[in-house]
C-alpha cells in the first residue's frame, strides 16, 4: 500500500486518539491486531502484549481508568510504505495520586487494507513510574536491584 493511501488512514487513527474517540481509533485497527506497548505491566496493566482488537479496547479501558488524559500531540509522522512511526507527547493526571505525567512515546505501526496490523510503542517508563509516585527512584535502596555493567 503506498504512502499516499496510508497516510490519511494514519492521521485519522493519530486525530481520534488526540480526541480520545476510542470508537473511531478502534475501527481502524484491525480484529487480529498484533499489539505491544513495552513497559512493566505489573505498575501499569495497559501495559503489555494485546492481540486483537478486543484486547486492545481493553487497554484502552484501563488506561482511562488509570490516566485522565489531558493532552496527546502528534509531534512528528513518518509514512514509508504500509509502515507508520510517530512521536506523541501524552500529558496526563494519574488518577490514583492527582499527580500530572507528562511522556513521550515512540509507535511505530503497519497498515494493510485500510486497518493497523501491528503496533509497537516504545516510551521511558522508568520516568513515568518516577513521576507517577512523585519521586526520583532511589538506585541505593538494597530493593532495587541492579544489573552491573560489564
Amino acid at each position: 500500500m503506498a504512502e499516499t493511501t496510508i497516510r490519511p488512514i494514519v492521521e485519522e487513527f493519530y486525530r481520534a486518539s488526540a480526541k480520545r474517540d476510542i470508537d473511531a481509533a478502534i475501527a481502524l485497527i484491525d480484529v487480529n491486531v498484533d499489539w505491544l506497548v513495552q513497559g512493566p505491566v505489573d505498575v501499569f496493566a495497559f501495559f503489555g502484549q494485546r492481540r486483537g482488537r478486543l484486547a486492545v479496547l481493553e487497554g484502552y479501558r484501563e488506561l482511562a481508568r488509570r490516566l485522565d488524559i489531558r493532552a496527546y500531540e502528534l509531534e512528528a509522522l513518518l509514512v514509508d510504505g504500509d509502515r507508520a512511526a510517530a512521536l506523541i507527547r501524552m500529558t496526563s493526571i494519574v488518577l490514583a495520586t492527582g499527580k500530572v505525567m507528562s511522556v513521550r512515546t515512540s509507535q511505530f505501526t503497519r497498515f494493510r487494507n485500510g486497518q493497523m496490523v501491528e503496533m509497537r510503542a516504545v516510551l521511558d517508563s522508568y520516568d513515568m513510574v518516577e513521576q507517577t509516585i512523585g519521586r526520583a527512584l532511589d538506585l541505593t535502596d538494597p530493593e532495587i536491584a541492579l544489573v552491573p555493567i560489564a
